[in-house]
């Protein structure tokens, strides 16, 4: 019996590049209201969210993954 071999792909998915895209633009104006927030009603939360939002931003904007 034959094996087969699937040849893996080099490019991710076109969906996958889109989504990327997306998020990469969504990001930006939730940064801004969130740290608009973060400034006029400081918490803990919103310096987590914050963040997390920065660093979806630059691994998605910047094609870090």
């Amino acid at each position: 019996m034959a094996r087969k071999y699937f040849r893996k792909a080099r490019f991710p998915a076109g969906w996958f590049v889109t989504l990327k895209q997306t998020i990469g633009q969504l990001t930006a104006p939730l940064i801004i209201f969130q740290l608009l927030r973060t400034i006029l009603f400081p918490s803990a939360v919103d310096f987590i969210i914050l963040l997390t939002l920065v660093i979806l931003h630059i691994c998605f904007a910047y094609d870090v993954l």
